[in-house]
C-alpha cells in the first residue's frame, strides 16, 4: 500500500463486504491501512446486510472467524430504518440503466450515502457506484502477491440537502 494515503480526517467510513473479504484473506497486507484509519481518527461502520454477505459460508469455524473479524474492525452498525428504506425506490430510479447487475446490498449502501451527509463508502466495486451519482475520492491500492486491489471512498453528490441529514453520533449505537 502506498504510504502517503490521505483519508478524510475525523470521518465516518461505511465498509463494503469486498473490503472485509479481502482483509480476511490477507490480513497482514491491510494493517497499514487500518493504522492510517486510526491515525486519521476515522470511524468504521457498516450495515447488517454487509455483515451477512461477509460471514456467509457453510463452514462454522470460518463463519465464527469472520464474525469475530467483523466485530473487531467495525465500530458500529448503521441502522436501516424507515428513512433509509424510503430511499430505495428513488435510488433505483436515479441509477436507471446503471442499476443492471447492482446487488440489493449495494443499493442499501447507496441509500446510506444519500441519507447521511459526510458519510464515505469504502469499496473496490467501482462499477456499482457510478460517478454521475457519487464522488469518487481517496483512491488507494493494496498489493497482493498476484494482484493489486484498488479501493476508493465514495460519497453522494448532492445539489440539494433535502434528503440528506448530518450523521449524528447518536444514530450510531456505540
Amino acid at each position: 500500500m502506498e504510504t502517503n494515503l490521505k483519508l478524510p480526517i475525523n470521518s465516518t467510513i461505511l465498509i463494503d463486504s469486498n473490503f472485509l473479504i479481502d482483509y480476511f484473506s490477507s490480513e497482514n497486507k491491510y494493517l497499514k491501512f487500518l493504522t492510517q484509519v486510526k491515525r486519521d481518527n476515522c470511524t468504521l461502520v457498516s450495515i447488517d446486510l454487509v455483515k451477512a454477505e461477509f460471514i456467509r459460508t457453510k463452514h462454522q469455524d470460518i463463519l465464527k472467524q469472520k464474525a469475530a473479524l467483523f466485530n473487531q474492525i467495525i465500530e458500529a452498525i448503521l441502522p436501516i430504518d424507515q428513512s433509509t428504506i424510503n430511499l430505495i425506490q428513488p435510488t433505483i430510479e436515479e441509477y436507471g440503466f446503471d442499476s443492471e447487475g447492482v446487488s440489493v446490498v449495494d443499493f442499501y449502501l447507496a441509500c446510506c450515502l444519500k441519507r447521511y451527509k459526510g458519510l464515505y463508502l469504502l469499496t473496490r466495486n467501482h462499477k456499482d457506484f457510478p460517478v454521475r451519482i457519487f464522488s469518487r475520492s481517496y483512491l488507494f491500492s493494496i498489493e497482493l502477491p498476484k494482484d493489486i486491489r484498488t479501493y476508493a471512498l465514495y460519497s453522494y453528490k448532492t445539489e440539494s440537502d433535502e434528503i440528506i441529514e448530518e450523521l449524528n453520533p447518536d444514530d450510531i449505537p456505540f
